[in-house]
């Protein structure tokens, strides 16, 4: 082999010693590199997950503080043993916003800060771990810790009712939900008073035909031992309604007419326009809709147990009690009822048939009292004839209402406002709407 060839090999080989430990070098540099951020992005999910978890935990926080403010305002939870502000002995929208009545506060004053803060807080019937404490919460869970605080006021643009015996129609209700590692999310809700518009217009209220053609039949007995009058029973003040409402001048001529031979309260008769007849009566559309969500909350309420409804959906009898929707007729025997009586098919009454309360005959439109006797109804009535289910074309107009006294005696239809709002209450207050902010 010839020596002199091979040396600048060598010497070549020489001058590239160390660059194994160059290139190693570089690729542990770009490992750890790559390593580190790996761990880093790692760190971070972690973090994350964990941020996550605790974010939903004070949202499930805020969520049980909503529920159980909504289940105080429904009557279901039981107030604390301090005393109550004078005239007060359950919850309601107005003192459910009225901070002496919502904290528990004695009588009204002193106790929780919140009070003299102006704040409502439901304290009285929630149970914070401090009632009578500031800044206190209600604890959910323990591990992890979940808490929640909740405030009431009015919805922006509401004002309370001058009159201290009237009710906000709708309260905001805002909760505060606090999670592990410092999370909090907030939820609002606005809750209704009513399931439905609580107008009653008149004692008796006739939705007819659209300019009264046809005319409603309408023979109210001809006694003046039958009274008719919107002068409120629960009072003993005139209310300035109408006995009977009607939503065209023809019937309520026919009304005046027929019932002058009665004892009736005055005006006797009058027309009903634009929102003094409530929504639901607005247009048969909208009688639809308000029996197809009045027969689910029926339904609904009697599968619960204890049940808190009666659906009756092959017709009826009897006395009813609470809540009742009939899907066809029924018929009301001797005996006391109340509440609140949802008819879509003929309604007839026998004898000495007394309700207190709310009876709405909405479908058929038809009423027949039968049979002498001293029967009483305090509270507010209304017959509307519609097509429920719809037909085919469905209607665009009411019907004419149906309304016979072919009995003797002794017989009261007055208006109660106390009657109608009992009939009212048995329905729980519905949410129109919950929102994260």
């Amino acid at each position: 082999m010839d020596d002199s060839q091979s040396t600048p090999d060598r010497n070549r080989r020489a001058n590239e010693r160390g660059s194994a430990l160059v290139i190693a070098l570089l690729i542990s540099t770009v490992l750890l590199v790559a390593g580190g951020a790996l761990i880093q992005v790692t760190s971070m999910s972690a973090a994350n997950a964990i941020d996550a978890t605790a974010e939903t935990q004070a949202y499930y926080g805020a969520e049980a503080g909503l529920q159980a403010a909504l289940n105080a305002l429904r009557g279901n939870a039981a107030p604390t043993a301090t005393a109550m502000p004078s005239g007060m002995t359950r919850i309601n929208f107005r003192n459910a916003v009225t901070p002496g009545g919502s904290n528990d506060s004695p009588y009204g004053y002193g106790g929780d800060p919140a009070t003299a803060a102006g704040v409502a807080r439901l304290s009285r019937w929630l149970p914070y771990t401090n009632r009578q404490a500031a800044n206190t919460r209600v604890t959910v869970g323990t591990s992890p810790t979940i808490e929640y605080d909740v405030v009431v006021s009015l919805p922006l643009g509401d004002v309370m009712p001058i009159n201290p015996n009237v009710e906000p129609s709708r309260l905001l209700v805002q909760a505060t939900g606090y999670g592990p590692s410092g999370a909090k999310k907030q939820m609002s809700m606005i809750v209704a008073r009513n399931v439905f518009d609580p107008t009653v217009p008149a004692m008796m209220t006739l939705v007819g035909t659209p300019g009264g053609s046809p005319a409603m039949s309408f023979e109210s007995g001809n006694s003046n031992n039958h009274v008719y009058s919107s002068v409120d029973n629960a009072t003993g003040l005139p209310t300035g309604l109408p006995a009977f409402g009607t939503t065209n001048a023809g019937d309520a001529t026919i009304a005046a007419t027929e019932a002058a031979s009665n004892t009736t309260s005055v005006p006797t008769a009058a027309v009903l326009t634009g929102p003094s007849i409530p929504s639901y009566l607005q247009s048969p559309a909208a009688a639809r809709a308000f029996l197809d969500y009045m027969q689910k909350l029926a339904m609904d309420g009697a599968a619960e147990s204890p049940a808190t409804a009666t659906y009756l959906p092959n017709g009826g009898s009897g006395n009813p009690t609470g809540f009742t929707f009939c899907k066809g007729d029924y018929t009301m025997g001797s005996g006391s009822g109340s509440g609140l009586l949802i008819v879509t098919g003929e309604l007839t009454t026998n004898g000495s048939t007394d309700f207190n309360g709310l009876v709405l005959v909405i479908g058929a439109g038809y009423v027949n009292r039968n049979g002498g006797g001293g029967g009483a109804f305090y509270g507010g009535n209304f017959i509307a004839r519609v097509d429920w289910p719809a037909a085919s074309p469905a209607w665009t107009s009411f019907g004419a209402p149906f309304f016979n006294f072919n009995g003797a005696g002794n017989a009261t239809m007055q208006y109660d406002s106390a009657a109608n709002a009992n009939a009212l209450k048995l329905l729980p207050p519905p949410v129109l709407g919950v929102s994260e902010y």
